[in-house]
């Protein structure tokens, strides 16, 4: 799934394996029961999650600043089941059972809906100002590329492009390399792409 408007969200990739949060509230995303959380850790927009939080944030800091280390029991989350164009079944399964899990620890559901509340359950958690994007950098079909979730080394081929021409010529294949280590934890849907069209992110 494409990020591209959401600065402060719960996502769920195909893989359902990542979610955005904002500072200091990584415990509570551990009830979603997610695998891999990126904190937005800079500016991104004005969703409206965002537009809601920041200011709690900002008042944190004021606090912080005259000494006091407050946090407040405010959290925002924007839900996405599966990609951009569709709704994927297992995203939307996980997603479920990781709200149920998260609204039960809240005390807004009763414990009763769910056997147990999993309070132990790990992340890896990542800062999104180590996240780097590759574009097109030509038009074409994307091929070989990297599957969402899989570790790469810098030097790594993540996709290639089949690239057409319009002088009669066969089509040449473009290799594009990591730059460095880290997960793809971003892919956009599409397979066509043009020129400087987003292709898929790596978070190091």
């Amino acid at each position: 799934m494409h990020r591209s408007k959401h600065p402060s969200s719960f996502f769920l990739l195909p893989s359902s394996f990542v979610q955005y949060y904002f500072r200091n509230r990584e415990e509570s995303a551990k009830y979603f029961l997610l695998n891999f959380g990126i904190l937005l850790d800079k500016y991104d927009g004005d969703a409206f999650d965002e537009a809601f939080i920041k200011p709690w944030l900002a008042l944190e800091s004021c606090f912080l600043t005259l000494g006091r280390q407050i946090q407040f029991d405010v959290e925002a989350w924007t839900l996405e089941l599966g990609t951009g164009m569709q709704m994927i079944s297992d995203s939307v399964t996980k997603g479920v059972r990781g709200v149920t899990n998260y609204l039960v620890y809240k005390s807004v559901l009763s414990k009763d809906v769910i056997n147990h509340v999993s309070i132990n359950h790990q992340m890896n958690f990542k800062a999104r100002s180590n996240v780097t994007k590759y574009y097109a950098p030509t038009g074409g079909m994307v091929q070989s590329r990297v599957e969402l979730g899989s570790e790469v080394k810098a030097g790594e081929r993540v996709y290639e492009i089949l690239s057409f021409n319009k002088q009669g010529k066969l089509p040449n294949l473009i290799d594009v390399c990591a730059t460095t280590d880290g997960l793809i934890y971003d892919i956009a849907t599409n397979q066509a792409v043009n020129e400087g069209e987003f292709v898929l992110g790596v978070i190091s």
